[in-house]
């Protein structure tokens, strides 16, 4: 009898786990560094930056890495410790085509340039989109111009949107927040951003979420997010909600 309790309080906890909303959870390690955990099990590494400004630490525990471009503030894979899978987002220089599924998560990259001169100056760029029950998050790498209508058809409804605001070799602060609104995204995460008065992590100057803040709609609901933040499927923000999140 005691294990029939047992089992059917097992299946029950299965059930629950099943059915409970997806939840996932985002800690910024600077430039466009995050780990990303999800309610489905996954672990991922986005963007890994080189030591510089932005010093973080090595992760562990990592199912994968996830690398948009191949500037070194972006593909420092040696940051994972371990052996995860790496998927990178260009293959000899052009947007490799990803879509597959990992844990739950289904992964997909939408190609895009890293300049506006469709890539004369800087290459191109890799969007990773990231979709769990009711949760879809764009990682924008450098993008360095507006979407046109077939990359947001490919890229699709957008609930968090980690969008460069530094310039540089991005978009600027203006020009990111045009993108932000042509994804529609309720939930939207500035990154590639300087520190005041330091270099960014590639050594070069960025401007900073607070110049991306100074062009926001005053109506535009900001949140100081922290280190870490956790987002959950059906508790989004109703409206376009800015998360300002620490990188320590």
């Amino acid at each position: 009898m005691k294990q029939l309790w047992m089992l059917l309080i097992c299946i029950a906890g299965v059930a629950a786990a099943q059915t409970a909303p997806a939840s996932v959870t985002l800690t910024w390690l600077g430039q466009s560094t995050f780990v990303m955990s999800t309610s489905t099990g996954l672990k991922a590494l986005l963007d890994p930056t080189n030591p510089g400004t932005f010093k973080p630490a090595p992760v562990d525990g990592l199912d994968l890495v996830t690398v948009t471009h191949e500037h070194p503030d972006h593909n420092y894979v040696k940051l994972a410790t371990g052996n995860p899978d790496i998927i990178r987002g260009l293959a000899s220089g052009e947007v490799a085509k990803i879509d597959q599924t990992v844990k739950g998560v289904r992964i997909r990259t939408v190609a895009s340039f890293h300049d506006a001169q469709q890539g004369a100056q800087r290459g191109k760029n890799a969007i990773f989109v990231f979709e769990m029950p009711g949760i879809r998050l764009v990682h924008l790498g450098d993008l360095g111009h507006t979407l046109d209508g077939q990359q947001l058809s490919a890229i699709g409804p957008v609930d968090v949107v980690l969008l460069p605001v530094g310039g540089g070799f991005t978009v600027d602060a203006k020009t990111a927040l045009e993108v932000a609104g042509q994804l529609q995204a309720k939930v939207i995460v500035p990154m590639h951003a300087g520190i005041s008065g330091a270099a960014g992590g590639g050594g070069f100057r960025l401007g900073t979420v607070d110049d991306f803040l100074k062009v926001l709609d005053p109506a535009t609901k900001v949140v100081q997010a922290g280190h870490t933040m956790t987002l959950t499927a059906g508790k989004l923000p109703a409206g376009r909600t800015v998360m300002v999140m620490k990188y320590e």
